[in-house]
């Protein structure tokens, strides 16, 4: 069996191969709504389309770096941002204003780039509005998956029309992206930070290139191993339990929903028998089934107010309305037009899609967890029917960092939906000089920012000084 260690010399060495390559820079497209200013430069360079085959097809990554406001301090290390998803789109002018008067920026330049097959870089036909327009309707799960089937076909054909290899858009490809920007942007050492999927790309980055890396900060760890829906299943599972747990121990919480468990089931067979009718920004029509009803719960935890919303939405579909039901799928929606759906599907078919899992064993998998009645809405047909997007997969004993000496700071949150603490763990073992923080917060994400950002800060001044972490709600196991 091969190591991921293995693995990774392979590719440190055809890098290595190529350190003397030049970068070609273009000219970025689209970036019309950025401020002419010294505050800002953008640009892009092409990266293979395959790495493997430097002379191939090329791709362009477009990039923003927002420079530090004391340009006294040009001496600190940049710090990078990676966005998750996979698909999620990092350069907008929302962020750009978010982060031109961030904290972070105060002494340091802040890089932003689109990943491959995304936003502003060459991005992929983006099958998202499709998939909310399958959930939206009132479709049970064989129709659902028909639905998935097809929707999938429709857009294998179009990246093949566009001559696009889904199979080269993966979080591997993504990591030696990012060496060519580290060298184009020409600085001595970056600090990373991701968040969700992009603690993966910035983990894996970690170990291609660590004569680059200062310090790395991971929020909300996804790792590379694991099973796309069988992580879904279990980590929704102990989320939503524990949100049953704290409404049993919080005293407001329990007068007002003195069985929350029992009023959850209820809910979902209300669902089940009588679908709920609504309609999104009074255009989009939306029928909320049961597989629909356990998927919006599952988006609504990703929420920092998860522990006081979710007994409502709960309560909202026993009821058979309420305003929570439109603020969730508004979330939803907002979070659609914010994710390029093809590229996470190619992401995770390469990396966290299990090919041994048939539908039978999918089906075995879902008796584990009794706290989810019916399939997990979408993600089960996606998974389904996204078997066949393409034939490339990471083999199952390289889906491992490797050991890592660059100073780590991993933040995870103790009711999270999709990264729980136990992926913090996960991340730890590899780490030699990494520290956790579990944080007794709901959300993906999130909590305490104002005190997160000024820990991080001292973190990427100092990155080997033992963290003041004081002003965090952390989880006292």
């Amino acid at each position: 069996m091969r190591k991921i260690g293995f693995y990774i010399t392979i590719l440190v060495v055809a890098i290595a191969c190529q350190t003397h390559t030049n970068i070609v820079s273009v000219e970025p497209e689209g970036l019309d709504w950025l401020p002419e200013s010294e505050e800002f430069n953008a640009g892009a360079i092409l990266v293979p389309e395959n790495h493997d085959n430097p002379d191939g097809k090329k791709i362009q990554i477009t990039y923003i770096v927002i420079k530090a406001k004391d340009t006294l301090s040009s001496s600190e290390y940049p710090m990078i941002f990676f966005s998750g998803g996979p698909g999620g789109n990092t350069l907008s002018p929302g962020m750009i204003q978010f982060l031109k008067e961030h904290p972070l920026r105060n002494e340091r330049d802040i890089i932003l780039f689109d990943q491959r097959g995304i936003g502003y870089s060459s991005a992929m036909p983006d099958m998202s509005f499709d998939a909310f327009n399958i959930m939206a309707e009132d479709a049970n799960e064989e129709e659902e998956l028909a639905l998935t089937v097809s929707m999938i076909s429709k857009y294998k054909k179009m990246c093949a029309e566009q001559e696009i290899s889904p199979e080269y858009y993966n979080t591997i490809q993504n990591a030696r992206d990012v060496g060519m920007l580290f060298r184009h942007l020409g600085y001595e050492k970056y600090n990373l930070f991701g968040g969700s999927y992009g603690t993966r790309i910035a983990r894996v980055v970690q170990d291609m290139f660590p004569e680059y890396i200062h310090s790395s900060i991971l929020d909300s760890p996804a790792p590379l191993s694991g099973d796309f829906l069988i992580n879904r299943l279990d980590s929704y599972s102990l989320a939503l339990g524990r949100i049953f747990e704290f409404c049993d121990n919080d005293p407001d919480c329990k007068t007002k929903y003195p069985d929350l468990k029992e009023d959850y089931f209820k809910a979902i067979s209300a669902l089940e028998e009588k679908p709920l009718k609504t309609s999104l920004n009074d255009s989009i029509n939306v029928t909320i089934n049961a597989q629909d009803g356990i998927y919006l719960l599952r988006r609504l935890l990703y929420q920092s107010n998860s522990r006081e919303k979710a007994p409502e939405l709960i309560n909202a579909f026993n009821e058979g309305g309420g305003d929570v039901i439109n603020e969730v799928l508004s979330f939803e929606y907002q979070l659609t037009g914010g994710l390029n759906l093809t590229m996470l599907l190619s992401v995770e078919k390469y990396e966290n899609f299990n090919p041994a899992n048939t539908p039978e064993v999918i089906l075995e998998n879902y008796k584990k967890y009794p706290l989810i009645p019916v399939k997990l809405g979408f993600f089960d047909a996606f998974y389904i029917a996204g078997m066949n997007w393409h034939s490339n997969n990471l083999p199952m004993e390289d889906r491992k960092f490797q050991d890592s000496e660059v100073p780590t700071l991993i933040f995870v949150n103790r009711y999270d939906p999709v990264t729980p603490p136990k992926n913090g763990y996960l991340f730890k073992e590899n780490l030699s000089n990494g520290t956790l923080l579990v944080l007794d917060e709901g959300g993906h994400g999130g909590g305490n920012e104002e005190c997160k950002d000024k820990v991080m800060i001292n973190f990427m001044n100092n990155p080997n000084a033992k963290p003041d972490v004081s002003c965090l709600n952390l989880f006292e196991e």
